[in-house]
């Protein structure tokens, strides 16, 4: 990303604000009018024609205004936009919500997600990532030759639809020789321990090394350790910047829970994430996703997140997430 001088980025910003609301190609008039009536027309054209030839703007046509690229957007989330203040009546709105009666914590994210898409009008993603789940209990049931039912009981669900292949030419006791040393090796164990399972699961375990990476593999990939829970799905409909192929692959991409999961979390440790176009997802080239971590006594436990247009209210967006994600924190502590 190159260097902006301070007045590109105040005329880049300036284009950004406006076609956020307006929807239309910015003009240097526009820009002179509404932002910085000091600077002349046309050197507002010159560094409008500069921002264009270094990819932060397009022009639609030759005698059209200019408008921002998903490289431009990038920029002004990260660096060019200005949170704006939630009113009286949003966070009155946020707390009246999270007085009201709540059962559990699957109430408190289904509330917090529909907070954040009422108040932002986008698409509201949660997650919750779940440190407790305990592994119970491992069964083998052998089914024919060479393959095998694998059973997964957790304290939080029944897994019974995962099948494995077998060496051939097993004894008969080893079924349950098998059973017995995967529950010895993994009942009793939360999700998070099985890093160290993976790591002494070596050459000694002879006949069993197969089954033992197998079942492994089946638990880290189908253990459920993530409640997703969203609102507003069909609120991209309110904004016409998407043609329908575009908007039926938004649809498409937040009813995946394996996409969603993708979506808003984030390896890095910071508190704000923001993907933009591609970035996001393969086929959402006109979406943002921007997500914020909210945490316990500082232990991040889950994100929240909005998905949207590109053209989207990123200040407001901020905002919000960072109250609602403050309420949560309160809430579940």
């Amino acid at each position: 990303m190159a260097d902006l001088s301070g007045r590109k980025k105040q005329i880049l910003k300036a284009v950004i604000d406006d076609f956020i609301v307006t929807a239309n190609p910015v003009s240097s008039r526009d820009i002179k009018d509404k932002h910085i009536p000091d600077i002349s027309s046309a050197t507002i054209r010159s560094e409008l024609a500069a921002l264009e030839e270094m990819g932060y703007l397009t022009q639609p046509h030759v005698s059209a205004g200019r408008v921002p690229s998903n490289l431009a957007y990038k920029l002004y989330a990260s660096e060019l936009m200005q949170n704006k203040p939630l009113t009286k009546d949003d966070i009155n709105i946020i707390k009246e919500q999270f007085d009201s009666r709540i059962f559990d914590i699957e109430d408190i994210i289904k509330k917090a997600a529909k907070i954040i898409s009422d108040i932002t009008n986008y698409t509201s993603v949660i997650l919750l990532h779940d440190h407790d789940v305990l592994i119970r209990s491992v069964k083998l049931v052998e089914l024919m030759e060479n393959t095998a039912l694998v059973i997964i009981i957790t304290n939080k669900q029944v897994l019974k639809d995962s099948f494995i292949v077998l060496p051939k030419g097993l004894d008969p006791s080893y079924i349950d020789t098998a059973n017995d040393l995967l529950n010895e090796m993994f009942s009793g164990k939360k999700i998070d321990e099985l890093g160290d399972i993976d790591a002494r699961i070596g050459e000694e375990m002879g006949n069993f090394r197969s089954v033992f990476e197998s079942v492994l593999e089946i638990i880290k990939n189908n253990v459920k350790q993530e409640n997703i829970v969203t609102d507003g799905e069909y609120k991209i409909l309110d904004y016409p910047d998407n043609d329908k192929i575009e908007t039926k692959k938004f649809i498409n991409a937040i009813q995946k829970k394996e996409s969603l999961n993708y979506l808003i979390n984030d390896s890095d440790d910071i508190q704000f994430s923001v993907k933009i176009g591609k970035e996001a997802a393969s086929g959402l080239d006109n979406c943002a996703v921007v997500s914020a971590k909210y945490t316990i006594n500082g232990k991040e436990i889950g994100r929240a997140g909005v998905i949207g247009p590109v053209r989207m209210d990123y200040g407001r967006v901020y905002s919000v997430l960072n109250y609602v994600c403050k309420m949560l924190d309160k809430i579940l502590k």
